[in-house]
């Protein structure tokens, strides 16, 4: 009977690495933002890079401007609708159950090629998509942190601009500038769709100063690590099991 069981139980982990479905919440596009369907087709970073290439070649845009920095915030705002990517129980079924049960974002994707699998990423993942991007093209990041909310600034020309491609700010080049908004959340809030966004001073908060993250700093290292060990523990956790089932025992004198 002990052996039934243990096989049951070996064959139910088996089983979770042949579901692929994301069993924490999936918010569908709200028909408002920039996405662009015609850009799921780029499903790795290579090819979102080649793509920003080719459309700033065709707009001779210069690798020194604000233009430039631009393209890749607009390439990244179309190419994603906002909503949390998830790793699927195929994925990584530890990591799925665990923020299904805990939350904290233990499935959320951070790995920019893991998110690029989806057309929906959240405001931090897409900011890590595009840090990834500007790490190739040798641009200088920092993050810029809100209460509720995670957008980045680019160094250009020794000035900090501000991007934020999930919430898609009508913001021009000079009102990036950190020396116009003064670092100072409330001044960012009339770049933004008060229709769209009723809950500003909760994502931003009131009177606050932004966090500014470390210039380049690598993000998430602890969450990455969690999900690469979950990752192949998904994978093999349903040997153990069977080790007891087959595992010759001592039998007592």
């Amino acid at each position: 009977m002990k052996n039934v069981i243990l096989i049951s139980i070996s064959a139910v982990l088996l089983s979770l690495n042949f579901i692929d479905v994301d069993i924490n919440e999936v918010l569908p596009y709200d028909q408002k933002e920039q996405y662009n369907p015609g850009m799921s087709y780029i499903k790795t970073l290579d090819m979102l890079e080649k793509h920003i290439d080719s459309t700033v070649a065709s707009r001779s845009i210069s690798r020194d401007s604000v233009a430039y920095v631009t393209t890749i915030s607009d390439a990244i705002l179309q190419r994603f609708y906002h909503g949390f990517s998830h790793f699927t129980l195929k994925e990584n079924w530890i990591a799925a159950f665990a923020e299904r049960i805990i939350g904290y974002g233990l499935a959320s994707k951070v790995k920019p090629d893991d998110i690029m699998r989806h057309p929906f990423a959240a405001c931090s993942q897409q900011a890590m998509v595009m840090m990834e991007i500007l790490k190739r093209k040798g641009l200088s990041y920092r993050s810029v942190g809100f209460p509720h909310h995670f957008a980045l600034e680019v160094l250009i020309n020794g000035n900090w601009y501000y991007f934020d491609p999930n919430m898609e700010p009508s913001i021009s080049n000079e009102q990036r500038l950190e020396n116009y908004w003064g670092a100072r959340a409330d001044n960012l809030k009339q770049y933004y769709d008060t229709a769209r966004f009723r809950d500003l001073d909760w994502k931003f908060g009131k009177d606050l100063k932004v966090t500014h993250g470390n210039i380049n700093q690598k993000y998430a290292t602890n969450a990455k690590l969690f999900q690469t060990v979950t990752g192949v523990a998904s994978k093999i956790l349903w040997i153990f099991p069977l080790i007891f089932v087959f595992y010759p025992r001592k039998k007592k004198k």
